[in-house]
């Protein structure tokens, strides 16, 4: 992975992250003699990535499949919410199949090419981004449609592609860095080749500090404000109109809130803390930063779950989705008839034009 958004290859930006006027290659621990010692991480790290990426790695890609494939097989038009949720199931497909690499480094060392280290690190970046990118995509266009009842995205659905293609062109731009500075190379004190961000020695603490707060303000601060700005005047429209289940939509998009707070704060509370040290705000300990490389790991995992909870966040919590599913799976001839005939006449009660129950209720407010 990448400097500030995976814990396995932080070791390897930590090799030079040193004050610049000192000219040595190695981490240093409050003394300029001893290296801190790598084997907890590297222990750590052998058994706790492997299985933990493989989990994720199969029920992120089939969870985010599913979703494609219902959208694509559906025979409606992909409209509004529909294509952010198409673009981020993508974005979530790419990030999660770069995994068992980054597993295979973690047991091995980096087997591969130089060349796949940087094509590899810089498409998980690039989705890292995109995935932060399209839930904000995603809440806008709840927020116009229930809030203004604008349902612009769908009378131009030329306006939403542009839209989905700024957020890729961006998130390529801001991955730049990383295809430049990412490099395959051995690594003595691992006795091993390590793919990981190698910047030039007298860059280096900048870098790692502007990465690390890209990463905080574009993928976790501005997702979550933009989250917590359109759910709260979207409940607050909810809840001053009437004719739907009120409840249902409040807990959906509570589930959203929390379940991205929970996923990325921890990992992005670990990266503030790692800015601190390259402040030198904070003292820096070998037992200290032994204790912040294996919090890396984990809290980074957890981030990369995200991936996971977003079909069922935003696509199979729907009951639009859920109609869309069994429509598929009838046409398959995977459910019989008098299934149908009872959801159908259970769903019929309640309308949606979304993908959550937030946006099943949008249709009284217009």
């Amino acid at each position: 992975m990448v400097l500030g958004v995976g814990a396995h290859l932080r070791y390897k930006a930590k090799e030079l992250a040193l004050s610049e006027d000192v000219s040595v290659s190695y981490p240093f621990d409050c003394c300029l003699s001893q290296p801190c010692d790598l084997i907890p991480y590297q222990e750590f790290s052998k058994w706790f990535l492997p299985p933990f990426y493989s989990l994720i790695f199969l029920l992120g890609l089939g969870g985010n499949l599913m979703v494609i494939a219902i959208l694509l097989l559906d025979r409606a038009p992909l409209l509004g919410t529909d294509i952010f949720v198409f673009n981020l199931a993508i974005a979530d497909i790419l990030l999660v199949v770069t995994l068992p690499f980054w597993a295979i480094q973690a047991m091995h060392g980096w087997v591969f090419k130089d060349f796949l280290c940087k094509v590899l690190g810089s498409m998980l970046k690039i989705n890292f981004y995109a995935s932060a990118l399209f839930l904000i995509c995603i809440s806008f266009e709840r927020y116009l449609s229930i809030v203004y009842v604008i349902r612009m995205y769908n009378r131009n659905k030329r306006f939403i592609i542009y839209t989905a293609l700024l957020v890729w062109f961006v998130c390529f731009l801001m991955t730049v860095p990383d295809f430049v500075y990412l490099t395959a190379e051995f690594d003595s004190r691992l006795n091993g080749t390590s793919c990981g961000l190698v910047f030039p020695q007298h860059r280096t603490k900048m870098w790692k500090i502007a990465l690390i707060i890209i990463n905080q303000v574009v993928a976790f601060l501005l997702p979550l404000v933009a989250m917590i700005y359109c759910y709260f005047h979207i409940i607050l429209t909810l809840l001053h109109s009437k004719g739907f289940r009120k409840h249902r939509a409040l807990k959906v998009i509570l589930a959203v809130v929390v379940a991205f707070f929970l996923c990325w704060s921890p990992y992005h509370l670990v990266q503030f803390i790692s800015t601190l040290l390259q402040l030198h705000l904070l003292e820096k300990d070998c037992q200290w930063e032994d204790n912040l490389d294996i919090a890396d790991i984990v809290t980074t995992s957890l981030g990369f779950f995200h991936c996971c909870l977003n079909p069922l966040l935003y696509a199979f919590v729907g009951l639009k989705f859920r109609n869309k599913l069994l429509m598929v799976l009838r046409r398959f001839g995977c459910i019989n008839q008098k299934f149908w005939n009872m959801h159908f006449r259970a769903s019929s009660q309640s309308r949606d034009s979304s993908w959550s129950e937030s946006t099943d209720c949008s249709n009284t407010i217009f």
